[in-house]
């Protein structure tokens, strides 16, 4: 059964620019859809209309059974309604729910007084629908959901007016969650969130009993969730069924059929145009001629897929200077805010290695972005040490994109960040397409999408041989994220870096920093190695996981424990060894013993190597015990 039918909507922006040009979409009870397309084509202009916010110029849409639409709102919590509690927020989606509560202890009181039988009749069958609707449950659902977002029960007693712009979109999220409408619409619901929120948003979202239709730039996510695809290009919407991962695939096969129609039809139509012009003055084939030519005028021009959108063009493939082995060693460091007595960071070790790609993780607010300041020297640590190796030259691209300053133009600020002439900083800034007049725009009234392209055009440029990002993909389409990818995966210096796109992480770290209760916990692989090893964490209780030979496993479970345990001995004492050497590697005393250091590099680089090999064992045996039920 449809819960919404939208039926060729038309929308135009400023006179005469058309935004959508007859999008139509039906959606079913309890469906998940992700609506994908490139910032601009019109995604959140659907939703509005979509929610009932917005009208169409032309088109309708019904709500079937006078279903409800929710939409999360974009001016949050101003005036009064900011200085209701995040508790007296999330209850109200309960409203119904709290005046039946009221009611049944109401009637409670009556029936002390007067147990009539017509009382019991009607608190029965209040009670019944009270229960029916999660009556004895929503205080734990309100719990449950304000927790996977992050938020404590010390906040749930704030006013949400005090609370950043990004966790009252939590807020705003959650009690749309809550009140579970017919259709549920998100846009860009991972904004904000750390990756265990994100992971219980999933959750949510596939349990959840309302059709969703999420606007999302997290591949990860969107393949989680979603049921189909449905994009949106030159305002019309194509769906595709399946996640993420599948509309890509189908996408391209749809791609390369229609461009195979194209140059066929291209073909046929210069033969008949060759044909028409050779034979038009042909006494003998004149006929033939107009004939040909009316065949062309029925045949029509077939177009093909429409990969010549503009996309951002990244290279960082080119020269850097050669750094020395260690980039960047934080040693025993701790860090407090000026204005507290309590550490936000105590006792950071870390070692990264010239090459490597090392991603920070770890829940929101635990001072990540702290740490990326104190390896840019912008932040001193109050104890222990934090430095840059030899030759190293850094660029930091922070979160917030504050190093941009806002009341340059576009121009000028790319031109006095790179130290080009303005032909060289046009050049530049249209590989990230910016065009025309866009290049005189302040740089305060970019949106958030193209002051992150900016800033990627003045890193581009500046010969870093250490990058450190801050979440770089924030605010970048699909399109942007892949152009991103592939400039990183061709660059030669070293990545240390911040992000909560799971995509980008398998694609990129080769290593895994987790901050976790004010210290780091290296994870000597990638993201895949890292989830598995979190996964077993958190199930298993303790750091490292343990299969244990016990009395009463059966051959095939004793036979998999102890070759579990044997690989995660070697993975240990490999580990170790490997932590040791990357200490002595940073201290600049073996570089005064050529033959040492020698011996030190060479041994690091063979642990490594066991090390993938051990890891790779390691996470096949973990597939073969879940395929096995063991």
């Amino acid at each position: 059964m449809k819960v919404l039918i939208a039926r060729d909507i038309v929308k135009y922006h400023g006179g005469d620019l058309k935004v959508l040009a007859g999008a139509s979409l039906g959606v079913e009870a309890g469906e998940k859809i992700g609506l994908v397309g490139r910032n601009g084509a019109g995604k959140t202009t659907l939703l509005d209309i979509l929610a009932g916010n917005s009208e169409a110029d032309s088109g309708s849409v019904e709500r079937v059974g006078d279903a409800k639409v929710g939409l999360t709102s974009q001016s949050l919590y101003a005036g009064e309604r900011g200085r209701h509690s995040i508790e007296e927020e999330i209850s109200s989606a309960f409203a119904p729910l709290i005046e039946r509560e009221k009611e049944l202890k109401a009637m409670e009181s009556q029936l002390s007084e007067n147990p009539s039988d017509a009382l019991l009749e009607r608190y029965g069958r209040l009670q019944s629908e009270f229960e029916r609707d999660g009556g004895y449950e929503y205080r734990a659902r309100a719990a449950s959901t304000l927790s996977g977002l992050g938020f404590s029960p010390e906040d749930w007693k704030r006013p949400v007016g005090s609370f950043s712009g990004g966790e009252q979109s939590r807020v705003a999220l959650a009690r749309l969650l809550l009140e579970e409408p017919d259709l549920v619409l998100l846009d860009e619901p991972t904004n904000h969130l750390d990756l265990r929120a994100i992971e219980w948003l999933e959750s949510f979202i596939k349990n959840a009993k309302s059709a969703v239709l999420v606007v999302s730039h997290d591949r990860y996510f969107l393949d989680a969730i979603s049921d189909s695809i449905v994009e949106l290009e030159d305002g019309k919407l194509v769906r595709y069924t399946g996640n993420y991962t599948k509309y890509v695939e189908e996408k391209k096969a749809r791609d390369e059929q229609l461009a195979r129609k194209a140059k066929a039809n291209a073909e046929r139509r210069a033969q008949l145009e060759r044909f028409i012009e050779k034979n038009r003055a042909n006494n003998t084939k004149a006929t033939q001629a107009k004939s040909k030519q009316k065949l062309l005028d029925r045949m029509g021009k077939i177009e093909g897929p429409k990969n010549g959108s503009k996309r951002m063009r990244l290279d960082l493939g080119g020269e850097t200077s050669r750094a020395g082995r260690v980039v960047l060693e934080m040693d025993g460091a701790r860090y407090a805010h000026p204005d507290s007595d309590e550490p936000l960071l105590v006792d950071l070790d870390l070692v990264v290695e010239r090459g490597e790609r090392v991603a920070l993780l770890g829940p929101n607010g635990t001072g990540k972005s702290t740490i990326m300041r104190l390896a840019t020297g912008e932040l001193e640590p109050q104890r222990g040490t934090v430095r840059l190796g030899n030759n190293v030259a850094p660029a930091y691209q922070d979160q917030q994109l504050a190093r941009l300053e806002g009341s340059k133009t576009v121009l000028q600020e790319a031109m006095d960040a790179t130290g080009f002439d303005a032909p060289e900083a046009r050049e530049l800034l249209g590989a990230f397409l910016f065009s025309g007049d866009d290049v005189f725009k302040k740089v305060s009234s970019l949106s958030g999408g193209e002051k992150s392209r900016l800033s990627l055009a003045e890193i581009v440029v500046s010969g870093a041989n250490l990058l450190l990002l801050d979440e770089p993909t924030n605010n970048l389409d699909i399109p942007a994220r892949e152009a991103l990818e592939e400039a990183l995966a061709g660059y030669r210096g070293t990545l240390f870096f911040i992000s909560h796109d799971r995509y980008f992480l398998r694609k990129l770290a080769t290593r895994i920093v987790e901050l976790d209760d004010k210290k780091l916990t290296n994870y000597l692989g990638g993201y895949d190695y890292y989830r598995a090893h979190r996964r077993l964490d958190v199930k298993e209780g303790v750091r490292r996981p343990r299969r244990r030979v016990r009395p009463g496993m059966s051959k095939s479970e004793s036979i998999f424990a102890t070759r579990l345990v044997a690989v995660e001995g070697e993975i240990d004492a490999t580990e170790r060894r490997v932590a040791r050497l990357e200490k002595e590697l940073a201290t600049s005393e073996l570089y005064s013993d050529g033959h040492r250091s020698r011996e030190v590099v060479l041994e690091h680089r063979q642990l490594k190597g066991i090390l993938e090999g051990l890891y790779t064992d390691w996470t096949q045996l973990l597939e073969e015990a879940e395929e096995a039920d063991l």
